[in-house]
């Protein structure tokens, strides 16, 4: 099991070591990334504040740890891929804070070593960093042991159900890429790049969060907005875009629209409880 984790591990280290340089501009530099980010950094500042010691999961380039980091919270971002941080640390180098985040080199699969730098004050994952993690409840476990009670966990995570991505890939004749979320849970890239995604549903991550972390809510994001494939059509209406995003952000909270995200952003309050029962 372990030799399989470690594979598991170095294949996503791989590809997101592949994927460093052109992320940003593949997806967060887009107009659907900003406008996607902007909705998940709407809950990062409501949720954490100046002060505060916060821990962040699957950090990519450093944007989001950057962006709290301006608002005095202290942060501690890891993420799996070597060439993802080199690209964080650089950021943070550029922007001369007081107080930078601090970016380190972890797999998720690897936060128990943390145990002796906490309590944190909160934790975060953004835009699907766990759905590349197998087991989430060794996850909340260990986050159980590094965060204060009452404390918040954000995910955002990917949606299993997208009328918008079904409707798009339907148009272009790809039924299977249409339905692949719906028909597959897990999904292996084995014969290219050895990446396995997760799509999980909200009702199955929370029974994995438990017992530590209990659900507070969650919304989702990308209802309206298009997905980041579709940012060639997206460049043409910026307007429509910007529309789109602020209809998004209203029916997000709605039960009967959350459900057709293309990302869920699931909030936790970590809880009291006894290990082992």
């Amino acid at each position: 099991m372990k030799a399989e984790i470690s594979a598991s591990i170095r294949s996503a280290e791989l590809y997101w070591d592949a994927a460093a340089d052109s992320y940003d501009k593949d997806f967060s530099g887009t107009s659907v990334g900003i406008v996607r980010r902007d909705a998940v950094w709407l809950d990062l500042q409501r949720v954490f504040h100046s002060g505060q010691r916060i821990l962040e999961l699957s950090c990519g380039t450093g944007i989001d740890a950057m962006f709290l980091a301006h608002r005095g919270v202290r942060i501690l971002a890891f993420d799996l891929s070597p060439r993802m941080i080199a690209i964080a640390q650089a950021r943070a180098a550029r922007e001369l804070l007081p107080n930078p985040p601090e970016f380190r080199v972890l797999a998720t699969e690897h936060l128990s070593t943390l145990e002796r730098e906490g309590p944190f004050d909160g934790a975060f994952a953004n835009f699907a960093g766990l759905n590349c993690v197998d087991d989430l409840s060794q996850v909340a476990d260990t986050l159980g042991r590094l965060l204060k009670p009452k404390s918040r966990l954000l995910l955002c995570m990917m949606g299993r159900f997208v009328p918008l991505e079904i409707l798009w890939f339907l148009a272009r004749r790809n039924p299977r890429k249409a339905f692949q979320r719906l028909r597959e849970s897990r999904t292996s890239y084995a014969s290219t790049t050895g990446l396995v995604i997760h799509r999980p549903t909200v009702r199955q991550i929370t029974r994995q969060m438990k017992p530590a972390l209990r659900l507070v809510g969650w919304k989702g994001i990308g209802i309206v907005v298009p997905p980041s494939y579709a940012e060639h059509v997206a460049r043409k209406f910026p307007h429509v875009i910007q529309h789109l995003a602020k209809v998004d952000r209203r029916i997000g909270p709605i039960p009967l629209f959350k459900n057709m995200a293309d990302c869920v952003l699931l909030e936790f309050e970590r809880v009291n409880y006894t290990r082992g029962i």
